[in-house]
C-alpha cells in the first residue's frame, strides 16, 4: 500500500538516482570534487538516517536535499543538480527502462507508481550499502561534503 504522505514523485526519484550516481563514482574522482573527506561526511550523515526511511524514495530524497543544501556542500549540490537535470531530460520512462522495470514499454507513461517505488527503494538499499560499507575515522573532523570549515 501506498501511503499520501510517502508517495514517490518522479522528482524525488530523480534526486536518488542522482545522488546514487555520485556515489557509484570513483573515490578518487570523488575526493577531487569534494575534498578527501567527503565522502566520510556523506557517510557519517547517511548512518544517521533512520532505517525506515530507506524504504522511502521520497523520504530519501528529502534527507539527501537537506546534506547537499548544508553549508559547505555547495559543490555536491551542484554536481546533484547537473545529473538531476540530465535524467530530467533522459525522461522517467526511458530511465525506469533501462534499469530493468518489467512493466511496460519505454514510450508508454507510467500509469502507477510501482516502478518508481521498486526502482527507487532498489536505490536507497544501494545507498544505504554504501554508507555502510564505507570506512569511518575514529574522529571526523567535519559534517559537509568538503574539507573547508
Amino acid at each position: 500500500m501506498i501511503y499520501p504522505e510517502i508517495e514517490i514523485t518522479e522528482s524525488d526519484f530523480f534526486i536518488c538516482k542522482a545522488f546514487e550516481q555520485i556515489l557509484k563514482t570513483p573515490r578518487t574522482e570523488l575526493n577531487a570534487k569534494l575534498g578527501d573527506k567527503g565522502y566520510l561526511a556523506i557517510a557519517n550523515y547517511l548512518t544517521q538516517i533512520p532505517v525506515d526511511d530507506y524504504l522511502y524514495g521520497s523520504k530519501m530524497a528529502s534527507h539527501i536535499t537537506a546534506f547537499c543544501q548544508q553549508t559547505g556542500n555547495e559543490v555536491l549540490y551542484e554536481w546533484l543538480g547537473k545529473i538531476y537535470d540530465q535524467l530530467d531530460i533522459d525522461g522517467i520512462n526511458n530511465i525506469l527502462k533501462k534499469t530493468g522495470d518489467p512493466g511496460g514499454e519505454a514510450d508508454q507513461p507510467i500509469d502507477n507508481l510501482d516502478g518508481l517505488e521498486n526502482d527507487s527503494r532498489d536505490i536507497c538499499l544501494f545507498i544505504q550499502d554504501w554508507a555502510k560499507e564505507t570506512p569511518k575515522p575514529d574522529n571526523p573532523e567535519n559534517q559537509n561534503g568538503s574539507d573547508s570549515k
